[in-house]
Order: structure tokens, then C-alpha cells, then sequence
């Protein structure tokens, strides 16, 4: 493992922030589809804001009869499944996922927006990480025990900035 300039820190993803993936309710029953809650799947992210018109939106019956919830602004997205995996958003209205998406609360102390620039960083290992067979996938175990480097707060913002400068 690398060195790391001092008062950072190694740690998992899981020890910083909070994971879920979404669902998908039953395409048999129309009366899911077609509500006013927007519903994200992993091609929506662009490795950017997801603050646009989502492609399909779910009634509250739809919601209550799947594992979808309905996540907060400020969340990370990470497309786990098929071509889009290793793509990251971030959340800028609430909304629900489907299950191909990993959802990433940052904790207190932790910047969203940090999160977001390293999973984008990170994505190459993510992408080395896959499994399966004609199209490989990550997990979202995988993401919740990803080993991460923590920097300050003061740095975390730092960072951030920098970051957006360019």
C-alpha cells in the first residue's frame, strides 16, 4: 500500500459512507411505470450531474414493490452492470435507481464531492476488478470494500477545488 502524506488515512469505503443499490418493479404491471418519481438506470450517468429529465419515472406503487428508494441529492452513483460500469454521477434532485447502480452516501466528514472525483480516479481499478462472463460486472461489495485514502477535511475541499479550477 502507498504512503500517504500525513494525516491521511486508509480506509474502506464502508467506513465512510453509506452503500445501496435500487430495483426495478415488475415491467407486467403498467400502473408501476409512468409516475413522478424519476428513476435512474446505469446508462443516465455520464460521469457528471445527474440533474436532467430521467428516462422513466415510477409511480409510488412502483416504489413500494421493488428495492427501489428514493436517494438524496449529494449522492454518488457508480453503474455497476455492462457497458456503462465504472460510470459515476452525482445526484443533484432526489431520485431512484435501478440495480445496476450503487449508491454512495458520504458520511459526516466525508465531501460527496471527493467521493465523486475518486471514484472517478479509481476507475480503472474498478474496471480491472470485474467478474463474470460476456460482459463482466462490479458488485457492490466491491465498492463498499474498496480501500480508499482520506485526507482532511480542509484537504478534501482543497482537492475538490483544485479540481474544479480545471
Amino acid at each position: 500500500m502507498r504512503e500517504l502524506p500525513a494525516g491521511w488515512a486508509w480506509g474502506k469505503m464502508s467506513e465512510v459512507a453509506e452503500t445501496s443499490s435500487g430495483g426495478t418493479p415488475s415491467r407486467r404491471e403498467a400502473a408501476y411505470f409512468g409516475g413522478d418519481i424519476p428513476w435512474l438506470k446505469s446508462g443516465e450517468l455520464q460521469d457528471g450531474l445527474v440533474s436532467a429529465k430521467t428516462e422513466e419515472y415510477l409511480t409510488r406503487a412502483g416504489l413500494d414493490n421493488c428495492n427501489a428508494k428514493v436517494l438524496d441529492p449529494g449522492t454518488v452513483l457508480v453503474a455497476m452492470y455492462g457497458a456503462t460500469t465504472g460510470r459515476v454521477g452525482f445526484m443533484t434532485m432526489p431520485a431512484a435507481t435501478n440495480q445496476a447502480i450503487c449508491a454512495i452516501k458520504a458520511e459526516d466528514g466525508i465531501s460527496p464531492w471527493f467521493l465523486f472525483y475518486l471514484l472517478l480516479n479509481l476507475r480503472p481499478h474498478l474496471l480491472s476488478s470485474r467478474s463474470g462472463g460476456a460482459q463482466p460486472n462490479i458488485s457492490q461489495g466491491l465498492i463498499t470494500n474498496l480501500r480508499v485514502p482520506l485526507p482532511p477535511q480542509a484537504e478534501q475541499r482543497r482537492i475538490v477545488a483544485e479540481i474544479e479550477k480545471h
